[in-house]
């Protein structure tokens, strides 16, 4: 699950007649990660196999067929499988026949569909002709008269009455356009023509017809009959679609199968009598792939233990994590010896989306649009991408559960009634009376507020650190130990020796001189948080003094500076030996580099800020909601159930988006940047898993 799959080269070698049946080997095991080998003088790259234009063809028509008929495969549960015998036995006749039912059907279909689309563009054209109310032989015909029929954007008659007053115009409006005849002398037809072109004049013509209102019944009558015979064939195709779905998708998943099989020679080294393929299998897989392809007489299998390439990255998660790989791969595929870090992305993901969305309402919409939207789509992307909404909308409710929030809180500072801030204020109310009416953690009130500020802080130099450990890690495997202290072990001492400078910043937890007071060792468990600045006394937080003395211990030195010290001086003595000979003097510069990872843990303060706007928001909706539906208010309760459905769904989605892009963020930039490197290949092995096609069946 840290790795991926560990994988091995082989070869596989064997006389030129039996290498279609070493595909067929090749394509049923579905192992071979196929490389493409480079040709010397006696082997050559091999040609796709003689069935190989047929087959390309009779699938472009299959698919044409699927693509009309909008088949998706992802919907279909098959209710049988057929066996590829059934299928080579039948394919032939099938093609006649679907080529009949289908195929000739389809081009009758396209065929009426222009036919329409030509009696449409007729239609346009006479309809605005008619409007003028002149016979259609009025309109053309002459020999010292010009006729003008067109549409122009508004009446021409005072410019054309400049160049000659002997014309006729007649004008009607069509469509927001304005549809002009013209009649002029031909002397003054190229003069008359360029004030029209002035007007955005665009040309109708006139067809021939002797009569509008006769040509556009006939249209009609045309139209009917093609539209008639039209629903008919669409009809007869539905009911073959219903009928041959399922052995027109088997056809298609088998002569896919034919087609990659058949162009296997191209990344394969061929000579007169011998044929060699080379690729990756998982080690794992080595004995049943070499058992399984031997079993074929005179073909053998050799392990490339020495060959130089990089093998492919077959990634090995458990199914909750595998979800998660169509974010982590987005960012890059992780190279064969590197560590995959969808593991950790499924965990820390949907931590900071719960931690962010907080809300039982919101993470519960999430689930319920997540399962429901699972049945409509069907695709392995969709399917993962929708398992990760289930995990963040549980995550939510889990934390809104903890926070106290049913969309939004039903507690906030400044309001003594939970009714007045929320319109199920009672009902939460109650539900926490294990806890005193109280929220387990209320992240709006400034204890909380506080609290989770150091703890996403917290978390971000965990996830710094964690990120600098595994760069670590990966650059020892790649480039060995020196390496690995130059480029990441330093900045795993620089970055810790700045979280021990925040903590120390933050909690003075000092070294004491061990003479505790009488009676101390009796109530430190209870009454006094060494590890903080406060000590309590009768149920109130008091004041530490910093630095100072309790009552017989002796403040010393700040332990977390102490800490920070001698690592900050590592960090930098190793740096300047790392980084000074590469880059000159001026890479002293890059000693403030140190400061940008300060700049990312406070960059983790973002899972509270996102939170908090999305608290807020709920809790002015839901304030002015009541105010509007309860007196003394307005008391509009209609206006106030639509104020609340709005502006509660445009929180919704703003509630989905941001703590997703911002948990992206946080594992792109600060935390992927300190350890992967990424630019693998995934691991696709020669072959399919098929749904239609019985795998094997003869």
């Amino acid at each position: 699950m840290l790795k991926p799959e560990k994988m091995v080269k082989v070869s596989i070698i064997g006389p030129r007649d039996l290498f279609e049946a070493t595909v067929e080997k090749l394509y049923r095991l579905n192992l071979l990660h196929v490389e493409e080998l480079k040709e010397d003088g006696y082997f050559r790259v091999g040609e796709p196999l003689e069935k190989a234009p047929l087959t390309s063809r009779n699938l472009l028509q299959i698919r044409s067929y699927l693509s009309y008929l909008k088949v998706d495969s992802n919907k279909i549960i098959p209710k049988k499988k057929y066996k590829e015998k059934e299928i080579r036995e039948q394919l032939s006749r099938k093609l006649g026949e679907y080529n009949e039912l289908v195929g000739k059907k389809i081009e009758e279909i396209r065929s009426i569909n222009e036919k329409l689309r030509f009696l449409e563009e007729e239609i346009n054209t006479i309809e605005p002709l008619k409007l003028l109310d002149i016979s259609p032989k009025f309109l053309r015909g002459y020999k010292s008269l010009k006729v003008f029929v067109g549409y122009v954007k508004k009446d021409p008659s005072e410019e054309i009455a400049k160049i000659t007053n002997v014309f006729e115009i007649f004008k009607a409006e069509y469509k927001k356009e304005l549809v002009v005849a013209v009649f002029v002398k031909n002397e003054v037809a190229e003069e008359v023509l360029k004030v029209l072109q002035v007007y955005g004049f665009k040309e109708i013509p006139v067809p021939e017809v002797e009569d509008f209102d006769a040509k556009l019944s006939e249209i009609e009558k045309t139209k009917k009959e093609l539209n008639e015979r039209k629903s008919k064939l669409e009809i007869e195709i539905e009911e073959i679609k219903v009928k041959e779905t399922e052995l027109l998708l088997a056809i298609e998943e088998f002569l896919s199968s034919e087609a990659e099989k058949s162009e296997l020679p191209l990344r394969t080294l061929i000579s007169k009598y011998t044929f060699v393929v080379a690729g990756y299998i998982p080690v794992k897989k080595l004995n049943e792939f070499k058992k399984s392809i031997e079993e074929l007489k005179k073909v053998t299998v050799e392990i490339l233990d020495g060959e130089s390439g990089t093998p492919p990255t077959k990634l090995s998660n458990p199914s909750f994590v595998k979800n998660f790989e169509i974010l982590s791969t987005t960012y890059a595929i992780p190279k064969y010896k590197e560590i995959d870090p969808t593991w950790m992305m499924s965990i820390f993901f949907t931590i900071f989306f719960g931690m962010m969305l907080g809300d039982i309402g919101y993470g519960l919409s999430i689930l319920v649009a997540s399962l429901y939207l699972k049945r409509i789509f069907k695709t392995e992307g969709w399917q993962r991408l929708l398992n990760i909404g289930v995990y963040v909308g549980v995550s939510s409710m889990f934390f809104g559960f903890i926070y106290g929030e049913f969309f939004g809180p039903f507690i906030v500072p400044g309001f003594k009634d939970p009714n007045e801030v929320h319109f199920l204020g009672k009902v939460l109310y109650d539900l926490y009376a294990f806890n005193h009416h109280h929220p387990i953690f209320d992240r709006i009130e400034e204890f909380g507020i506080k609290a989770l500020l150091f703890i996403v802080l917290m978390m971000g130099m965990f996830k710094m650190l964690l990120g600098f450990a595994l760069g670590f890690y990966n650059v020892y495997l790649e480039h060995g130990f020196k390496e690995a202290i130059f480029e990441k072990g330093c900045w795993f001492m620089g970055v810790l020796g700045l979280v021990f400078l925040i903590l120390g910043f933050s909690y003075n937890v000092g070294i004491f001189t061990l003479n505790p007071p009488s009676g101390f060792g009796e109530i430190l468990p209870k009454n006094l948080y060494i590890f903080g600045p406060y000590t309590v006394e009768d149920g109130s937080k008091v004041p530490l003094p910093i630095p100072g003395l309790i009552d017989g211990w002796e403040a010393g030195v700040n332990v977390f500076y102490l800490a920070a010290l001698p690592l900050i001086v590592l960090w930098f003595i190793i740096f300047i030996k790392a980084e000074i000979p590469k880059m000159g003097a001026f890479g002293v510069v890059m000693v403030v580099e140190l400061l940008t990872w300060l700049g990312q843990i406070i960059s983790y303060a973002r899972l509270l800020a996102i939170g908090l706007s999305s608290v807020y928001i709920a809790f002015v909706v839901n304030y002015i909601s009541l105010k509007l539906a309860h007196p003394p208010g307005i008391a509009l309760l209609p206006i106030a159930i639509i104020i609340m459905i709005l502006f509660h769904g445009g929180n919704f989605l703003l509630g989905i988006l941001d703590p997703g892009l911002q948990s992206l963020r946080l594992h792109y930039v600060e935390f992927f940047t300190k350890f992967f490197e990424g630019g693998g290949k995934l691991y696709r092995p020669f072959g399919r898993v098929k749904k239609f096609v019985e795998e094997g069946g003869e």
